[in-house]
């Protein structure tokens, strides 16, 4: 549960997702499973730099859309929540998110 401007609310958790330093999110097409998912792709370091780590969301979309709803509606807030939590527990350090879709 998460206390929230006094309120108590509950967050999904996206089984398998692990904080990272750098986390970014979307949809893309597997040729493997023959449609789209929803992933996030996460990075020990500030930078991008080497091979991140993938988490996929379990379910298979037939377009392009319906995985970006399922990942704007479930997994986007998840992942702002987390973010968050994150930042709060660095205490002094530098948070920055940006939604980079249209």
């Amino acid at each position: 549960m998460v206390k929230m401007r006094g309120k108590v609310q509950r967050r999904t958790q996206l089984k398998g997702l692990k904080p990272g330093i750098r986390m970014k999110g979307g949809v893309r097409f597997d040729p493997e499973v023959k449609g789209f998912v929803a992933i996030i792709h996460t990075w020990d370091n500030a930078y991008c730099t080497g091979e991140p780590e993938e988490w996929r969301y379990p379910k298979v979309f037939a377009t392009e859309d319906m995985a970006m709803e399922c990942y704007k509606t479930t997994i986007r807030p998840v992942l702002e929540q987390m973010m968050t939590e994150m930042a709060e527990a660095q205490q002094g350090g530098k948070f920055v998110y940006r939604k980079l879709e249209k």
